[in-house]
């Protein structure tokens, strides 16, 4: 597979790497919308906590089936044609979920959102490592950021349409739209499908799990665990744990956010200077130790620190992953993508409900020990995302990226 094929300049480039960063923050605004109002879709169909777990179960299922959708489509038709097709799909998902009178009725709209979240999520990542392969420099925590913000900017519009009142229908078709609008505007401008499509070649090639990417997609699902833990559980442990009154918790989780962006504005930078290892190494251990001894000394103070460690260190380390797993010999990318994908959101899927657990029983810091130990323990397997040697002649035009590291 020559990731170069159809690619024509360096402007390209540049061009494809705005494009698919605007796909990320595009992609992060659809999630935060539909997050930011659950409380008010809750109360529309009168749901209590039960049935809207059961929905949360839909979710679960459906981002799970979709990484396999996304898989086929980015390998069939490339990942340029998967996302062209895909955004606006989930775009009009969006509004779907309000289509529906009941609870069965939300939580199958609700696999069929988590479906086309998936879909875009193993496209765009997969876009982003070929984009970063062929500029022969890190750029994907940098593209990942993108979805940071488009989180945080979904959130605060999303708590800005509550302020003030405005309809379900008319927040959810606004922001469909313009995201349709936008994404029609800038997927032109990705790299052609022949950058990463496999259609026809290598057939049953790339099915193995070599132990590289076994072990890849164990590093994230450890840091997948470790964000998910933070994103369900900071603002309760401030609340419950501190003592931090909701405004404080509520910043908590913010803190967390904006360490989580900066990060990824960071990573890149990290990893053109010292390579994937010695960052990944060094997020995890930041994100176990500073937000470790935050559960030590306890603590509002304490742990907004510790927060701000935890979003910071743990930022850029999925995306490292990621990276590295586009790196697996023999496998095509969207294929090495999903798999990593596939075990990281076992991660986000598990760690809340791990700590749920353990709180029931020990109490929440106890609890929140466990994903402390985890990060820590992640850093064990950084070598895994060092370069590797490329035997086979296609693949030598990827030579420069590895020397950048």
């Amino acid at each position: 597979m020559a990731i170069h094929s159809g690619v024509q300049s360096a402007a390209a480039y540049r061009s494809a790497l705005w494009s698919v960063r605007l796909i990320f923050l595009l992609s992060g605004l659809l999630f935060a919308t539909w997050a930011a109002r659950i409380p008010t879709v809750k109360e529309s169909l009168g749901l209590d906590d039960a049935g809207l777990a059961v929905v949360f179960a839909g979710l679960n299922i459906g981002a799970i089936a979709g990484l396999q959708l996304g898989k086929f489509l980015t390998l069939r038709f490339g990942s340029r044609s998967a996302l062209r097709v895909a955004v606006p799909v989930f775009a009009i998902c969006l509004p779907g979920l309000l289509l529906v009178p009941d609870r069965i009725g939300l939580t199958t709209a609700a696999v069929v959102f988590a479906m086309a979240n998936s879909v875009v999520d193993v496209a765009m990542n997969a876009h982003g490592v070929i984009v970063e392969k062929v500029s022969g420099r890190a750029l994907l925590s940098g593209i990942h950021a993108y979805f940071s913000m488009g989180l945080i900017g979904g959130s605060l519009v999303g708590a800005l349409a509550e302020r003030l009142s405005v309809s379900l229908v008319a927040h959810f078709w606004v922001v469909a739209l313009l995201a349709i609008a936008t994404a029609a505007a800038s997927s032109g401008r990705l790299l052609p499908s022949a950058a990463d499509s496999v259609a026809g070649a290598e057939p049953g090639g790339g099915r193995r799990w070599p132990a590289r990417l076994i072990v890849l997609g164990l590093l994230a699902f450890a840091v997948a665990l470790v964000e998910g833990a933070a994103n369900d559980w900071s603002a309760v442990y401030l609340r419950d744990e501190t003592h931090a009154g909701g405004t404080a918790a509520a910043v908590g989780f913010a803190i967390f956010a904006a360490g989580m962006t900066l990060g990824r504005l960071a990573g890149d930078q990290l990893v053109a200077r010292f390579g994937r290892v010695r960052p990944f190494a060094a997020g995890t251990l930041t994100a176990g130790i500073g937000f470790g001894a935050a559960l030590l000394v306890g603590g509002t103070i304490p742990a907004l620190i510790g927060l701000a460690l935890l979003g910071f260190g743990i930022s850029y380390t999925l995306p490292l992953t990621f990276a590295a797993g586009g790196d697996v010999p023999g496998i095509p990318v969207a294929r090495s993508i999903a798999n990593v994908s596939i075990l990281g959101y076992c991660g986000f899927f598990t760690g809340p409900v791990l700590i749920g657990f353990l709180a029931h029983h020990w109490g929440l810091s106890a609890g929140l020990a466990v994903p402390v130990a985890i990060a820590i323990l992640a850093a064990l397997g950084a070598r895994a995302l060092g370069p590797v040697t490329r035997p086979p002649a296609h693949s030598r035009s990827l030579s420069a990226e590895d020397n950048s590291h």
